[in-house]
Parts: structure tokens; C-alpha cells; sequence
């Protein structure tokens, strides 16, 4: 038997719980949330999803258990602020094989560093869930650019500009095969808004990265409107224009004649695409997910420039990085 830490059982950390229920493997999971009303949530949730092989041994806690026990895999789904500090906590009573850690890592910047010398101290083997590298319809994609020089660009309303541009920068790195890039914030609006979720901030307007290799990134989020998100991602010998909302892309290549094909697109739910993590992780001790040494430089070269920017264009400075 398995045994499985969920911290956080909000909205990503439920729809990691929904998951174990179909992963072929006999589990015991602890979930654990100082919100009662979080796990009630989470504790419905799964019961909502349809049996699988196994019937798994799930507890609902509200504190981190101290009783030294070992753990195959814990999900760290807290938000940013907290994150560092639960890991901390967490690995002074327990003893941990494999972490997965949510995005934005951490507010603070010294805690990379931090958590990465723990995570090597320990032997533990880390990923963060940044899961479009390993969707089956962008993995396609992934192997014809593989190693080239690309175009990716993403538009659309209120879509939440930073929490999700650390998704698309983690592709593009997948893609080109290396995290160097740097980020340009001339193209962002001024105006600071509060995301969604209360305490954080969010930005509108345009990022732009470029990487070593040349390739060029640009996200564009608008203040208002309904535009969907729009993904466009573009190679010497393949492009793509890809709707998820709608399941359908547009893909056009050298070797057809650049015409263009519309073919189906399925993005898997968190609550489909963490069976498959459990289960490779489990079986092999290996997952498609980015490392967390790579990510950890990819977030920094994301967040520095953007706490700059804040620190420039609002009223209050940051030491810190107020996204989640």
C-alpha cells in the first residue's frame, strides 16, 4: 500500500483527492486542511467520482500528523504564501520520497534556494505541477518543435495573467529544451488589480520573454471583454492555433503544404491527470512534470522582474512576490 499526503484541500487540492480514486494501486491517504469546511468539500467531491479498482484508505486531518511516518508522495496544494513553511513543518516529523508542489512556488525569494538544499538533503525526488507537458495533445506538438526556435503567444479576458503565464513559460522551456529567457513588463498596464483569490495580486496588459535560443514568448491578457484564450504556437515546420475552451485546434505543416487542419483538442481535468501522475511516479519514480531545480529558476527569471515592476508602478513595495 501506498501512503499519500494531500496539504490543501481547496480547489486544486480536492481535485488532486478525486484523482486517487481510479489510480490502480492500493492507497492510504491522509488529506489535511486547518479549514473543516475545506475538507467536508474535498471529502464530497470524492465521493461524487466513480469506484475504481481499489477501495483506499482516505483520513481527513486538520493538522500535519508528528508521528515520524514515512510517505511514498505528499501534494503540497497550499497557496504560495504558506508553501515554504508547510514543507518545513512537514519534514521535521516526516519522512518523504517524492513531492509535487503547486504553482507560484513561494512568495519569498530566499526560499528557493531553501527549500531546494531540504529537498537534496533529503533525498526526495520534487516536481511542481505545471501539467500542460504532459497533455497528450501539446506532448504531440512538443516532439515536431522539439529543440527549435518558436513563437508562442496567448491572448484572451481576465484569463489571470501571472498565475497562468508561468504555465505557457514552463511549456516553451519544455519545448526549446532550456529555461534561459528573460522578461520584459513595458507591454503591462499599469493599474494593480487584486486576483481572485483575496490577499494576491494580478496584472493585465502584455509579458514578453525571449529566450537564449531566440524563441519569443508574448501573453497578453485584457481587462475586459470575453475573448477566449487563444494559443498560438509557431515552428519552422509546424504551426498551431489552439481554442481549449472549444476542444478544437488548427494545425497547419511544411510536409502537408501549410494547410490547415482542424483537429480535436482534450485538455484532462486535474482530477484525470493526477491518476496518471500517482501511478507513473509510483511504478517508475519518474513523471512528466517539470523538476523542481528547473522550475525553481524558471519562476525566479518570471517573478523578479514582475516584483520590480510592482515596486515601480504601485503604491506599496514589495520585498516579496504577491502572486499565487
Amino acid at each position: 500500500m501506498k501512503d499519500i499526503l494531500i496539504i490543501g484541500a481547496g480547489q486544486i487540492g480536492s481535485r488532486h483527492l478525486q484523482a486517487l480514486k481510479k489510480v490502480n494501486l492500493a492507497l492510504s491517504v491522509k488529506v489535511i486542511d486547518p479549514n473543516p469546511e475545506s475538507l467536508k468539500i474535498a471529502q464530497e467531491r470524492y465521493i461524487t467520482m466513480p469506484a475504481g479498482k481499489f477501495q483506499h484508505k482516505i483520513e481527513y486531518l486538520t493538522k500535519i500528523p508528528k508521528n515520524g511516518e514515512l510517505i511514498d508522495l505528499a501534494i503540497i496544494a497550499t497557496c504560495s504564501d504558506i508553501r515554504a513553511a508547510t514543507i518545513k513543518e512537514l519534514l521535521k516529523n516526516t519522512k518523504i520520497k517524492y513531492l509535487i508542489l503547486e504553482k507560484i512556488l513561494f512568495g519569498n525569494k530566499q526560499d528557493y534556494s531553501t527549500i531546494e538544499k531540504i529537498i537534496k538533503k533529503d533525498g526526495i525526488k520534487a516536481w511542481v505541477n505545471l501539467p500542460i507537458r504532459m497533455m497528450p495533445f501539446y506532448m504531440q506538438i512538443d516532439r515536431e518543435l522539439a529543440g527549435q526556435r518558436i513563437s508562442y503567444h496567448v491572448s484572451g479576458s481576465k484569463y489571470g495573467l501571472v498565475t497562468n503565464a508561468i504555465h505557457y513559460i514552463d511549456h516553451m522551456a519544455g519545448i526549446i529544451g532550456n529555461g534561459d529567457f528573460k522578461l520584459t513588463t513595458s507591454g503591462l498596464e499599469k493599474n494593480i488589480i487584486p486576483s481572485k483569490r483575496r490577499g494576491f495580486l494580478e496584472l493585465n496588459g502584455t509579458i514578453n520573454i525571449l529566450f537564449k535560443n531566440g524563441s519569443d514568448g508574448m501573453f497578453t491578457c485584457y481587462p475586459d471583454g470575453t475573448a477566449p484564450i487563444i494559443i498560438e504556437i509557431y515552428g519552422k515546420n509546424l504551426r498551431c492555433i489552439c481554442r481549449e475552451s472549444e476542444g478544437k485546434a488548427w494545425i497547419s505543416r511544411e510536409n502537408k503544404q501549410w494547410k490547415w487542419e482542424e483537429v480535436p483538442v482534450f485538455i484532462p481535468p486535474q482530477s484525470q491527470l493526477t491518476t496518471e501522475l500517482v501511478e507513473s511516479i509510483s511504478n517508475t519514480g519518474k513523471c512528466g512534470l517539470v523538476t523542481y531545480s528547473e522550475s525553481k529558476e524558471i519562476h525566479l527569471k518570471m517573478l523578479e522582474p514582475l516584483r520590480k515592476f510592482l515596486n515601480k508602478n504601485g503604491k506599496d513595495k514589495y520585498n516579496y512576490y504577491p502572486f499565487t
